[in-house]
């Protein structure tokens, strides 16, 4: 009989996967030894056979993980000592401080990250960075938590990106394009949304302007309207239409007998097609379930066009599939446009009502979640017809 081959992942190449997921390269030269090379040029070669043991007792499914920490742990000790290993400093996963502002600051468009252990570098275009001691700030949230991390973090990363924006304003001006973007409400921390241009098509939703350069894609901040010229509904105007011109791919599906329709493009720009929605939808009497997972998709379903509540069902479960593979997702809510956002034209915001169906099908039973006195009726209108 032929011999049973060994389904354990194989350590070593999971590692090699991890190191270059960091760009690092790497060049293996035996069962546990690997050639790295440093980002000045210099390689040198580290052996791996502890690593490679200690991954035996965990489970199978736990190897992945383990490469990628390994690969951070070694990445942070050789920075800590002034070795450029990879192109960033990883804070450990305890270090809230760290964390929280490159979280921040991520979130405001701009790829920030640690250089070494006090040094926060942020792009300034053409390829450069910006390097910057904060050791002020990390002295202040050395041992915070999560939350009280997240409160420093919110009025120095804002500190952090005026002062960008105040020298790209004395250099040469680049084209600034405006789009709008869709955030969950709980994406900043609120000092910095109250500085951002922004508004609430729903519950739980934050729509801003977003200045998208050749160098970085961020928010806009509200005193920033008097260097373009343009009153805030202006600017909305501006990056809807703008947003609309971007390209994007529509299909159609069938699940279970209910018409799906996707809405995608490869920017994060998608969700503003909630506002040329007639477009896709057709006649739509009764208006159509939206969900809003992920910036580069908007998923839609007619109502009057399949069972209500099986539409319910798949665009719930596809909202959720698509939002655990995103980076950063917006929502697994899911919306109902109402039919009066047909007459609704420009910047003006669409009608959208949270609406969500827990369906029981052992006790065969619905819950139907909406805190809209419309909703109910029209759904009950259409299951009779069904």
């Amino acid at each position: 009989m032929p011999e049973e081959q060994s389904s354990t992942p194989d350590m070593m190449a999971l590692l090699v996967e991890a190191f270059q997921q960091e760009e690092i390269p790497v060049e293996r030269l035996s069962q546990t030894e690997l050639r790295i090379h440093l980002s000045d040029g210099r390689t040198f070669t580290n052996d791996f056979a502890s690593s490679v043991e200690d991954a035996r007792s965990y489970p199978d499914e736990s190897y992945p993980e383990m490469a990628r920490h390994v690969v951070l742990a070694l990445m942070r000790a050789l920075r800590e000592r002034g070795a450029p290993l990879g192109n960033r400093y990883p804070p450990r996963s305890g270090d809230h401080g760290r964390g929280a502002l490159v979280a921040v600051l991520e979130q405001m468009g701009l790829d920030a990250r640690f250089e070494d252990p006090q040094t926060l570098s942020v792009p300034m275009g053409d390829g450069r960075r910006a390097s910057s001691d904060v050791g002020t700030y990390l002295s202040r949230v050395e041992n915070a938590s999560i939350d009280e991390a997240f409160e420093a973090a919110g009025p120095f990363a804002q500190a952090i990106a005026q002062q960008i924006e105040q020298v790209r304003a004395k250099e040469e001006p680049s084209e600034v394009r405006l789009r709008v973007r869709l955030y969950p409400d709980t994406a900043l921390p609120e000092e910095v949304w109250e500085r951002l241009l922004y508004r609430e098509p729903a519950p739980g939703l934050r729509q801003t302007v977003a200045a998208d350069t050749p160098d970085s894609l961020r928010p806009l901040d509200r005193a920033e309207l008097a260097g373009l010229g343009l009153s805030e509904e202006e600017a909305f105007e501006a990056a809807v239409s703008g947003s609309l011109e971007e390209p994007a791919e529509v299909s159609e599906h069938e699940l279970d007998g209910v018409r799906i329709i996707h809405i995608g493009g490869q920017h994060p720009y998608a969700a503003a097609r909630v506002h040329a929605l007639a477009e896709h939808v057709g006649e739509a009497p009764h208006g159509a379930l939206v969900a809003l997972p992920v910036p580069q998709a908007v998923l839609v379903h007619p109502l009057g066009q399949g069972h209500p509540i099986a539409a319910m069902e798949r665009l719930q479960e596809l909202a959720e599939r698509f939002a655990a593979d995103a980076d950063k997702p917006i929502t697994t809510q899911l919306y109902w446009w109402h039919p009066s956002s047909r007459e609704r034209s420009g910047a003006e915001l669409p009608d959208l009502r949270p609406v969500r169906a827990e369906v029981d099908h052992e006790a065969r039973s619905v819950s139907l979640h909406s805190s809209d006195d419309e909703f109910g009726p029209v759904l009950d209108m259409l299951m009779r017809r069904n």
